[in-house]
C-alpha cells in the first residue's frame, strides 16, 4: 500500500531533514512524497495568463537542492520513493485541508526547530497548516557543526 507524506520545504538543503528523519520514521513500503512550496499569486493579468507552475518550480529549484533531492531519494531506495514537488496558493486553513483530502495525504511531517524561509512572494504554510485542524506529525534536528554552510549538502548528514 502507497503512503503519500507531505512536507512542506522552502527550497534551501537544510529544509531537506525534515524529509529525512520523516523517512526514518515511515515503515518499509512504496512512499510518495510531496514536496510542499507556499506562495502568493501574482495580482497582474498578465501574468496570470502566461502563468506556468512548472516554469515557476524550476525557476526556485536550484541545482545543489536538486543534487541533495537525489542523494535523499538514493538513501531510501528501499521504500520505492517518488517525489513530487507542488506549489500552494493559498493562506487559508480550509484551503489546505481540502487540499490533504484531494491529495489522500496520510501523514504531513513539518519542521520543530527550523524555520522556512520562503523566497519571493512565498509565505510560510506551518501556521496554515495548524489552522486546518488536521493531525501533523513535529520533526526535529540538531544542528551542532559550524561547519556547515547554507545550501550545503552537510545539512543532509546532520
Amino acid at each position: 500500500m502507497q503512503k503519500r507524506i507531505l512536507i512542506p520545504t522552502d527550497f534551501n538543503v537544510e529544509s531537506l531533514n525534515t524529509m529525512k528523519r520523516a523517512l526514518e520514521r515511515v515503515d518499509d513500503g512504496d512512499v510518495e512524497v510531496i514536496l510542499f512550496y507556499s506562495e502568493y499569486l501574482s495580482d497582474s493579468i498578465t501574468e496570470m495568463l502566461f502563468y506556468n507552475p512548472e516554469k515557476r518550480l524550476n525557476e526556485l529549484i536550484t541545482p545543489v537542492f536538486e543534487e541533495a533531492l537525489t542523494i535523499l531519494v538514493n538513501r531510501y531506495e528501499k521504500l520505492c520513493l517518488s517525489v513530487n514537488i507542488e506549489l500552494f496558493h493559498y493562506n487559508n486553513g480550509m484551503a489546505f485541508k481540502n487540499y490533504v483530502e484531494a491529495k489522500s495525504i496520510d501523514l504531513v511531517f513539518i519542521p520543530k526547530n527550523y524555520t522556512l524561509s520562503p523566497l519571493k512572494n512565498g509565505f510560510d504554510p506551518i501556521p496554515v497548516m495548524k489552522e486546518a485542524n488536521i493531525p501533523l506529525q513535529e520533526v526535529s534536528w540538531e544542528n551542532n557543526s559550524e561547519e556547515v554552510y547554507e545550501d550545503s549538502l552537510g545539512y543532509l548528514f546532520i
